[in-house]
């Protein structure tokens, strides 16, 4: 067997052991894009796409806040931050 055909055969052989050894395909990770605003004591966020999500409260001064979660198949929801007593830090998304 001449050289270029035992590579050949090696590639080959490579890529028939890497392809066995690749695990199936599972649920994929969430496709969601979110985009926040926070106001002097509560806010909003927003996704677009598919997955479960909530909104947290990062608060000032005080225990930090959370709605419960939502689950979306597509399109664009939007969920209100729970409002902080004295101020709010930032709104952030949580995933699933």
């Amino acid at each position: 067997m001449n050289t270029r055909r035992k590579i050949g055969t090696i590639a080959i052989s490579a890529v028939a052991l890497l392809g066995l050894a690749v695990p199936s395909a599972s649920a994929g990770p969430q496709a969601l894009s979110c985009k926040t605003s926070k106001g002097n004591t509560g806010g909003w966020a927003e996704c677009t796409g598919s997955g479960t999500w909530r909104v947290l409260s990062i608060c000032n001064w005080e225990t930090d806040k959370y709605t419960t979660w939502a689950t979306q198949s597509g399109g664009t929801m939007r969920q209100y931050a729970v409002d902080c007593d004295f101020s709010i830090e930032r709104v952030q998304v949580e995933m699933k």
